[in-house]
């Protein structure tokens, strides 16, 4: 016994079903992999969240240090093509110090030296990067990247 045929308005329902459904996933594909936009905006918010990454360079705390580093690195794909150069500079010089102490087994502190040594040629790029990187904050987000703060010692002297 032959099988029976399929109706022709079942396969064009069948055909345009898949044709739906494909359609709306390579939509959600599209906007899946749509690039972060780059802003102002996005790079100021971006900032804030990088607000220890000096005290954690300091003080070479790898529970702060890796998400500050990584913060500083989401940083570089939102910045605006003004600053994105020089963000990226100062980005990819923090991760290889921080790369360096994280595989140090001992003396973190010693490590930072070295690694702040090996890399003597670079300190005149990365300070300029800084440098503008933190007057595009002031100026386009209204802070500054760094925090000064005046510690008091403690042993003080009296003059008399």
């Amino acid at each position: 016994m032959p099988s029976p045929r399929p109706r022709p308005r079942a396969v064009r329902v069948i055909v345009i079903a898949l044709f739906v459904l494909a359609a709306a996933g390579v939509g959600l594909w599209t906007v899946l992999k749509k690039p972060e936009t780059r802003s102002a905006e996005k790079l100021c918010t971006q900032l804030g969240a990088v607000t220890s990454l000096s005290s954690s360079l300091v003080t070479l705390d790898p529970t702060t240090l890796g998400p500050q580093v990584a913060e500083l690195q989401r940083a570089t794909s939102v910045a605006p093509s003004d600053i994105q150069a020089q963000l990226t500079v100062l980005a990819s010089f923090v991760e290889e110090l921080a790369d360096a102490v994280r595989a140090s087994p001992v003396d973190k502190k010693a490590t930072l030296v070295a690694a702040l040594a090996e890399r003597q040629d670079r300190v005149d790029e990365v300070t300029a990067a800084g440098q503008a990187v933190e007057a595009w904050a002031i100026t386009n987000c209204g802070v500054p990247l760094r925090t000064t703060t005046t510690q008091k010692s403690s042993t003080t002297t009296t003059r008399r």
